[in-house]
């Protein structure tokens, strides 16, 4: 598969998620994956450089937090290969409907969700975080039971609407970033799917490969882009 075939298949999927897998080999995945990163990183830029030209927000400094707090080596550990596998767990473990699948990636969600707004919720309410963490938990335990009572019946509709689970996952794990931000203006609510771009970019690019390779594979290509985003933080002057 020539890199133009790789982008026609990529297109083709996002016109029309599915759950076929590629027959590709091992190594030609590896070959893909890399070649997808570098065609989608143009766009990331891009997307980046039209939301820098929108709105200009602080953000939260969580690489210099995080490095007083666990040191350089920590902190690449935890930014690229930790911090992704959990959020691949979260967002794209249950794009493939098994149930052990669905079921971890649900209660990783959950977790995700309520760590990344937890500080905002604080900030603002004064009990939202106990109402908010009791509403998670009470979704959680409902899906959860639905899906040990009513398991082939999932199954058979999460095929049929996986466009609908592909693209909500892959928002969702776009939308989680806008909570890098200090600060909650209107405009911030209103562009928050501008402001999220090159998240929800790379977020498509990982479920492709996740459904067409494997699991594994969305997440080597989540570890190349967050090794690359940490090499050019850490060589850049502070």
């Amino acid at each position: 598969m020539s890199t133009r075939q790789l982008l026609l298949d990529f297109l083709s999927f996002l016109r029309r998620p599915t759950t076929e897998k590629s027959s590709q080999t091992p190594a030609q995945a590896i070959v893909h994956l890399f070649r997808l990163w570098c065609c989608l990183f143009v766009f990331i830029i891009f997307g980046g450089v039209l939301v820098d030209s929108i709105i200009d927000v602080p953000q939260h400094d969580r690489f210099e937090e995080v490095m007083q707090q666990i040191g350089i080596a920590g902190f690449i550990v935890f930014a690229v290969l930790i911090g992704p596998l959990l959020e691949e767990v979260a967002f794209r473990l249950a794009m493939r409907f098994r149930l052990r699948y669905v079921l971890v990636g649900a209660v990783a969600f959950v977790l995700y969700m309520g760590q990344a707004a937890s500080a905002v919720i604080e900030k603002y309410t004064e009990n939202g975080m106990l109402y908010f963490t009791l509403l998670l938990i009470l979704a959680l335990v409902a899906f959860i039971s639905v899906c040990f009572k009513y398991t082939a019946a999932m199954a058979k509709g999460w095929n049929t609407y996986f466009p609908l689970i592909f693209y909500g996952l892959s928002f969702s794990f776009a939308l989680i970033h806008i909570f890098n931000f200090e600060d909650f203006p209107i405009r911030v609510i209103l562009l928050a799917p501008i402001i999220t771009l090159p998240q929800f970019i790379l977020g498509l690019g990982m479920g492709y490969l996740r459904m067409r390779f494997g699991f594994w594979y969305g997440y080597l290509f989540h570890v190349l882009n967050n090794g690359f985003a940490i090499s050019v933080f850490l060589l850049l002057p502070h």
